[in-house]
């Protein structure tokens, strides 16, 4: 059976000159003057291959491309550009309209040709699309409608692209970019509720999931049932947040009047980097909703970039072999808090921990052993302390806590523990156990200080006195 090529031209002489040479060729020829015309003869005639010129009257054929690019019963079948116009922009057109290939009009007949059995080749038009094009009545009035329907999606589309790219900008405010997020969302999606996590490298930071109580009220334990239904394995650990509005709510009194949910679970490098979901009190076919695949497409993106960005910023504070805080951000951190505390009048305290007889360690079972002393170590820190607490590798052995907002006294019990539960550890590295002990030194605000590296010094000087007395102990340096 011959193949059947549609070309669609306003000019007499081009249109006539391609049906006589597609014919020689053993060609199946039907042909349209204008967009209009060509469009209805595309599921009149099944055509294997279209081959259009771009400057036409009412229709043009980027508009005629995209036309029938955007129909799912035409959307196979191939598309030729033919034009004079040969600029970048033109190409571009082409390829954003979806043409499948670009032809200058003054290639030869025989190239033309060519071209077309080449992309028939590589693209065939099925039978069972060809059956099904059959059944459709198309009427020259409707085109304009749906070319109107286009226009709308693809500014709707747009807009929405345009508002998610603009968060790049606000890639440290978490709060601020969900406020952004949810402004978008419930203006194209119907909810009651929805929350959005964002994760973060730095294990030390609260998690924080933000709800968005669009037309209820929920109470925190409700929010920390809805949360342990999506990550069961963190809800013990998160901060929920509210995002604030003066609309009036309703007050959900259990999440059971939520009838349909739907989530997003958004993945980078097999870790999820966060978490959209939505909730209604009605029963919403949200695959059905226009756009959802945008909003999940420009959020993927969006997280990937913000995860990136948290990623680089965390890497280039923390300490390559323990993953505590570097020696360099302790020196930012603990200047803001000492001023905090000079200004406010609030409580800082600083604690020095020295691995004890660590070269003794290197000596005797080699730097490797040392390094794995110091990792599994700065792991007991890390899982021990508080949240609020920050952990720094000093330098070498030293380890440095940073505790806000805790009095000398309370600092010591989490201390104590800590040395407790290293004293206790077996440490095993190539089959041989090693005795691992610390000796801690901690000292608080004083009115006294004026630079913060006195903090430090007074840390030091506790920690001095706990290594002169025997080692493996807590000592305590009290100021006024």
């Amino acid at each position: 059976m011959a193949k059947k090529v549609l070309i669609i031209d306003d000019s007499v002489t081009q249109l006539t000159s391609l049906k006589i040479f597609f014919k020689r060729e053993g060609w199946d020829v039907e042909t349209a003057k204008n967009g209009v015309e060509g469009y209805v003869k595309v599921y009149k005639t099944a055509p294997d291959v279209i081959i259009s010129d771009v400057l036409m009257p009412h229709i043009g054929g980027f508009q005629l491309c995209r036309l029938l690019k955007s129909n799912k019963e035409t959307h196979d079948i191939p598309f030729v550009m033919l034009t004079v116009l040969d600029k970048n922009l033109d190409k571009f057109w082409a390829s954003q309209s979806g043409a499948d290939m670009f032809l200058r009009k003054d290639f030869d007949m025989a190239t033309i040709v060519a071209a077309a059995n080449e992309i028939t080749e590589r693209m065939p038009v099925s039978n069972a699309v060809k059956m099904e094009l059959s059944t459709f009545e198309i009427e020259e009035d409707a085109i304009i409608t749906q070319i109107n329907k286009i226009l709308d999606e693809e500014l709707m589309k747009t807009t929405i692209t345009n508002k998610f790219r603009t968060l790049t900008d606000y890639t440290k405010d978490d709060k601020f970019i969900a406020n952004q997020i949810f402004s978008i969302l419930s203006a194209i999606t119907d909810y009651d509720v929805a929350c959005i996590y964002f994760h973060s490298p730095d294990n030390s930071v609260q998690k924080r999931i933000i709800f968005d109580e669009e037309n209820v009220s929920l109470t925190d334990d409700l929010m920390l049932e809805l949360w342990r239904q999506l990550l069961p394995d963190s809800a013990s650990d998160f901060k929920p947040e509210r995002i604030e509005s003066d609309k009036e709510k309703v007050q959900l009194n259990s999440i059971d009047d939520l009838l349909s949910k739907k989530e997003f679970d958004f993945y980078y490098e097999d870790i999820l980097i966060g978490k959209l979901c939505f909730y209604s009190r009605e029963n919403i076919r949200w695959n059905k909703m226009r756009f959802m695949q945008t909003v999940k497409s420009e959020l993927d993106l969006f997280l990937r970039l913000k995860y990136l960005y948290t990623k680089t910023c965390y890497l280039s504070i923390t300490d390559e072999l323990t993953q505590l805080y570097t020696r360099r951000h302790l020196k930012s951190v603990i200047a803001q808090e000492f001023e905090r505390a000079k200004r406010y009048g609030t409580i800082v305290t600083v604690a020095m921990i020295d691995i004890d007889d660590f070269k003794m360690v290197n000596d005797k079972y080699g730097h490797m052993a040392g390094d794995y002393v110091l990792k599994e170590v700065s792991k007991i820190f890390i899982n021990t302390l508080r949240k609020t607490d920050f952990v720094y590798r000093y330098g070498g052995e030293e380890i440095c806590i940073l505790m806000p907002e805790t009095v000398i006294d309370k600092a010591y019990i989490p201390l104590e523990r800590l040395r407790k539960t290293i004293e206790n550890r077996d440490f095993i590295y190539d089959g041989k156990k090693m005795n691992v002990t610390v000796s801690i030194g901690a000292s608080t605000y004083g009115k006294e200080m004026r630079e913060a590296s006195e903090l430090i010094e007074k840390a030091d000087t506790a920690l001095y006195k706990a290594k002169k007395s025997g080692k493996n102990k807590v000592v305590m340096e009290h100021n006024e």
